[in-house]
């Protein structure tokens, strides 16, 4: 920018013989329209042009809210390269053989024991159990028989029960680790356990039999739901203002499916992935599949934060908050196996192997987390240090590259409990306060957040093999 100021008024100084050929008011008139010019000439190269790339501004190890969990703010990261085992070739990425299922289970066991220092998965769970109860005003209490568990999925690609392309979904062996958890060491009945996604447009979404045959039968009275349901699938029935916004002109819907705001508690897992709209799509924008008309919010600022300013109001705060969903979820699981630059179409080795932090592998990896805010931050860290100005973009003309510019801007915002517009956040008129807390690391080789450098604040992540 120096070099072009340098340049611009190297030009002026070049004018001056001729000035001084010229009266004193043309020649007032004549440099004020030449400085104009100049001035116009550096905002316009101060701009990134349509379509250009940009870059999600990062400021490292500045926290912001309360972390949550037993663990204030604890973060566990696996990397466990056994467990995706696809060539990238031959075949679809969740067929058996190309997930191991035995590495996926260790997996499971091994992070549940590290986010709640425990030395077995059953314990583990019911620390889980009684820290949600006790910090939820239910007593110390650990879970119940009869107290149902949503489980909220994603198939956000998946419209049809015969499905069975290769785009990026849920896998039926992370449903079949998570399941043995439940009901092997959490103590759960499997008619206790409902797995759902349910939103109705743009296209009503399916639970394919790619999924449900192999898992039924290992598990076959656990309930499914999906948006108009199946053979074995329970159709979504709808509750009519189980979620107001603070924004009272969202247009997503204010239903939730019933079962789901019966249920006790929730588990959101999600999907390790970038978006070509919002950048990143994580357990927040998991809840997309929990409400009806998700699409209607897609072109706004609403959702798409590159459009907005800093502090701009976000409804996926309003989702992480609401008592119905984000208030009763228990723990956040993302599912890295097959981590993708893009939320749409299949993982390809070209563009989605991990070569900046897993060695040019596949992610192969899970986070699990009880602080909603944190496990995000870490996702979007891992996704920007690996995709960088591409994060979100999938070729489609209509989303040009730039998506991950202010993507963080909602995690920002459910950490602090405020947006700029309304001021606090009231999803069912109750106010949020901090939902947990937000922080980027050091840098893409250290990974530290503020509790890895021996703060009593901020973020831990904590690594394990």
């Amino acid at each position: 920018m120096k070099k072009d100021i340098f340049l611009a008024g190297g030009c002026f100084e070049n004018t001056k013989p001729y000035f001084r050929q010229i009266d004193s008011s043309r020649r007032l008139r004549m440099r004020t329209f030449i400085l104009s010019s100049i001035l116009l000439s550096i905002v316009l190269m101060a701009i990134p042009t349509m379509g250009t790339a940009q870059s999600l501004r990062v400021i490292p190890n500045q926290p912001l809210g309360k972390g949550k969990g037993v663990h204030p703010g604890r973060v566990v990261l696996m990397h466990n390269p056994d467990m995706a085992r696809w060539d990238g070739q031959h075949g679809n990425w969740w067929d058996e053989g190309n997930i191991d299922q035995e590495a996926l289970d260790h997996t499971y066991t091994k992070s549940l024991c590290a986010l709640l220092d425990t030395k077995n998965s059953k314990k583990a769970w019911q620390r889980l159990f009684t820290h949600y109860n006790l910090t939820h005003g239910r007593g110390k209490a650990g879970y119940k028989a009869g107290e149902v568990i949503a489980v909220k999925i994603n198939l956000n690609n998946t419209f049809d029960t015969k499905d069975r392309d290769n785009d990026i979904d849920q896998s039926p062996q992370a449903l079949i680790s998570l399941l043995r958890q439940l009901t092997r060491d959490a103590g759960v009945r499997q008619q206790d356990i409902l797995l759902y996604d349910a939103s109705i447009g743009f296209r009503p979404r399916a639970i394919p039999d790619r999924i449900y045959i192999p898992v039924h039968q290992l598990f076959p009275d656990v309930r499914w739901m999906s948006a108009r349901g199946s053979q074995g699938v329970e159709a979504a029935a709808w509750v009519q203002d189980a979620i107001q916004y603070t924004n009272p002109h969202v247009e997503l819907g204010n239903a939730l499916p019933k079962a789901v705001v019966e249920a006790t508690y929730l588990i959101n897992l999600a999907l390790l992935k970038g978006h070509e709209i919002a950048g990143i799509t994580a357990c927040a924008k998991n809840h997309f599949g929990s409400i009806q008309w998700p699409f209607k919010e897609h072109d706004k600022s609403t959702v798409s934060q590159f459009r907005a300013e800093d502090g701009a109001y976000s409804a996926l705060v309003d989702l992480m908050g609401c008592p119905n969903l984000g208030g009763k979820t228990i723990l956040y699981i993302i599912d890295g196996l097959y981590g993708m630059q893009t939320n749409v179409g299949a993982p390809r080795a070209d563009r989605d192997r991990w070569r900046k932090l897993f060695g040019g592998g596949w992610s192969s990896c899970y986070l699990m987390s009880q602080d909603p805010v944190a496990i995000e931050c870490v996702c979007l860290d891992m996704l920007d240090a690996e995709f960088g100005d591409n994060l979100g973009f999938s070729g489609a003309p209509a989303f040009p590259k730039g998506s991950s510019v202010n993507c963080d801007n909602y995690l920002k915002q459910a950490a602090l409990g405020e947006n700029a517009l309304f001021g606090s956040y009231r999803p069912n008129g109750v106010p949020t306060g901090s939902l947990g807390v937000f922080e980027h690391w050091n840098n893409a080789h250290d990974r530290q957040y503020s509790r890895n450098l021996e703060k009593d604040e901020g973020i831990e992540l904590k690594e394990i093999r």
